[in-house]
């Protein structure tokens, strides 16, 4: 698993660091971004599996690789003490080398983890001390390779185009299938000599239908292409230029600004601050040519971040944390599982195909433990 590889690392460079003299800011520096990036890997792993293994210290022999699963409450603790490090070490982003973590986007990961414990209160508090950032006026300028790093981004994975194996591809793997070197052609623009498509992540009519009328984000976030000779939508945020098949110049947004927004639009709407709340929605919303939300009250107002959220972060990994935090999962899940059985080529099934039967009917919100990694282990 890449996010155990995350955390090995770091506590390989934790366990000497103290130990070897040199500058002590560069030295706070260096232990503050591991801080954030364990806390960061193990968020992400508590959040779709639950209970995991919590090495905190470097695995020197075969005995020490399996640990017992921890209690999910005991991961956040750490996730929490880890985040809360990152800020104390780490500067802020004017003082920092770009695309490293900064306290903002520390105190940005630490104020998730509090929405995500519905601990609305600390959230606020955190969240308000993001300071320094601000929003792009165009809303696709903040994924422009360009722009890295920006006003608007808080962290985001580095990518650099080229041979030297730090590229990115997710424009190419998000493509619907089967599609032609030269269908790929009309819209980078580049010739594609040799083409491997995976087709993940198709935007579905529901995300389409999302886009309230005159939304900027919708013509930013998808396009159209034709694949197979047929019409297909396809993610366009992640589409800029560049010179060969399979080698772009894009980051991976982890997080940016405007959620910092709808974080505090939702930290202050579930502490029945409600007034408070909207004019931090109301901000993500002007940015993209909409007028202020029209919800009132607490359960309106939640659903109108929630639905903001949607289209505001669509495509960057969000939307399954938003429904399973939320308790919507099921009732979500179920619904688009109907539609999809009842009309299975408006979701680009070919005449004859669809899901299996049972599909969308038993929904797990967590990920089973991977059965390489349980086979190796005493513990489970």
């Amino acid at each position: 698993m890449t996010n155990y590889s995350i955390i090995s690392n770091v506590n390989y460079l934790l366990e000497p660091i103290d130990g070897v003299d040199f500058d002590e800011s560069v030295k706070n520096n260096i232990k503050g971004q591991a801080y954030f990036l364990r806390a960061l890997a193990y968020f992400d792993l508590v959040q779709y599996f639950g209970s995991v293994p919590l090495h905190l210290t470097p695995v020197k022999t075969m005995e020490e690789t399996a640990l017992p699963l921890s209690e999910v409450d005991a991961v956040y603790e750490q996730i929490i003490k880890d985040a809360k490090l990152a800020i104390e070490l780490l500067p802020e982003k004017s003082k920092q080398e770009l695309g490293r973590a900064t306290s903002g986007a520390a105190r940005t990961l630490l104020g998730n983890v509090y929405i995500a414990r519905k601990n609305w209160n600390e959230a606020e508090k955190v969240l308000k001390e993001v300071t320094g950032y601000d929003l792009w006026d165009n809303y696709a300028d903040a994924f422009e390779p360009a722009n890295k790093n920006g006003i608007e981004s808080i962290f985001e994975v580095q990518f650099k185009e080229g041979n030297e194996g730090y590229a990115s591809n997710f424009f190419y793997v998000f493509l619907p299938q089967p599609i032609t070197a030269e269908e790929v052609s009309a819209i980078t623009g580049i010739k594609e000599n040799s083409y491997i498509v995976e087709g993940y992540n198709i935007p579905t009519p529901d995300i389409i239908a999302a886009y309230e009328q005159g939304d900027e984000r919708k013509d930013a976030s998808i396009g159209w292409l034709t694949a197979s000779g047929n019409p297909y939508p396809y993610i366009k945020k992640y589409c800029h230029a560049h010179a060969l098949t399979n080698n772009t110049n894009d980051n991976w947004p982890v997080y940016r600004y405007s959620e910092v927004l709808l974080f505090l639009a939702e930290a202050l709407n579930e502490q029945d601050k409600t007034d408070e709340a909207l004019p931090y929605l109301n901000k993500v919303r002007n940015r993209v040519g909409l007028d202020d939300s029209q919800a009132t009250g607490k359960e309106a107002v939640r659903k109108a971040i929630l639905q903001e959220r949607r289209v505001e972060l669509a495509f960057e990994n969000k939307r399954w944390l938003d429904l399973t935090r939320s308790g919507e999962v099921e009732t979500v899940m179920k619904a688009y599982g109907e539609r999809v059985k009842s009309n299975p080529s408006a979701y680009y099934f070919p005449a004859g195909y669809s899901v299996a039967p049972n599909s969308y009917t038993d929904i797990r919100i967590l990920f089973p433990l991977p059965a390489s990694e349980a086979a190796l282990s005493p513990y489970f």
